[in-house]
């Protein structure tokens, strides 16, 4: 009876870590648009976006919201991202590259990147100016606790001293949230600040609210004031989840949708 339960116990131990690495993923891709519409009638904007991931070690959802996940596993992950702006009836382009990294037995983390960009310089009733720029970018950060994250960011331009915190927790009734906090004051221009929380009804669906303070920078161009976010996402399998944002700020309002599918 022994000798035919030991056989038994290891195929169904098997099973177990089989199925526990099903729900393990090594990279997700997210394709995301937005649109945002002046109130002076000026035109839309379009912004499309596809971005991936690729971690470096299969993360876990066990126990965990899916969407958070790869935070609090401390996932180090290679990034890339493109993207299409749409204004004035032209186009302009965005490259993104990055690695994210938590040094093992540490509290560190560093993260290291690229960007390419199309840019707007000047408008006429006729035409539009644009030009385009490579810069390198870093981030270096502490996780002194589980679901903990601080990290402070220059770029090859110089650097504004600046500040994010994140957080994910449980609250007793076994539901989690984020929360993160953020904040730049520039060497010329006034400091902005960022607020962000979600709620997480269970594992696979979130309601969240953003707030975001846009000031006059150091290049001197304004993006807007006291921008609003209210968003959802579902996750409609461990592979695949959904989301909508609505937002509003003075002088635009907009929409957003966005799909991430993992493997």
């Amino acid at each position: 009876m022994t000798k035919l339960r030991r056989p038994a116990t290891a195929l169904l131990l098997a099973l177990a870590s089989a199925a526990a690495l099903a729900d393990d993923y090594r990279f997700e891709v997210e394709g995301a648009f937005e649109r945002g519409t002046p109130t002076d009638d000026s035109g839309d904007f379009d912004t499309t976006s596809l971005s991936g991931s690729w971690y470096f070690a299969p993360v876990s959802t066990d126990g965990r919201p899916l969407a958070e996940a790869a935070f609090l596993g401390r996932a180090s992950a290679v990034n890339l991202t493109v993207a299409d702006f749409n204004a004035f009836d032209t186009n302009l382009d965005g490259l993104s590259a990055s690695v994210d990294f938590y040094i093992p037995g540490t509290m560190l983390y560093a993260a290291v990147g690229a960007t390419h960009r199309e840019f707007i310089t000047g408008l006429s009733s006729t035409s539009v100016l644009t030009d385009k720029d490579t810069s390198w970018f870093g981030t270096i950060g502490i996780a002194p606790l589980d679901g903990l994250l601080i990290t402070t960011s220059l770029r090859e331009r110089g650097y504004d001293p600046n500040l994010t915190a994140r957080y994910v927790g449980e609250l007793p009734n076994d539901h989690f949230y984020a929360g993160s906090v953020s904040i730049v004051a520039p060497d010329r221009g006034e400091t902005s600040y960022g607020i962000d929380f979600d709620y997480y009804l269970d594992r696979t669906f979130s309601l969240g609210v953003g707030y975001q303070s846009f000031s006059l920078g150091a290049d001197g161009f304004r993006l807007g004031e006291d921008r609003w976010e209210v968003r959802a996402e579902k996750f409609f399998s461990k592979n695949w989840a959904a989301g909508i944002s609505a937002n509003t700020a003075d002088g635009s309002s907009g929409f957003g949708f966005n799909v991430t599918w993992r493997h």
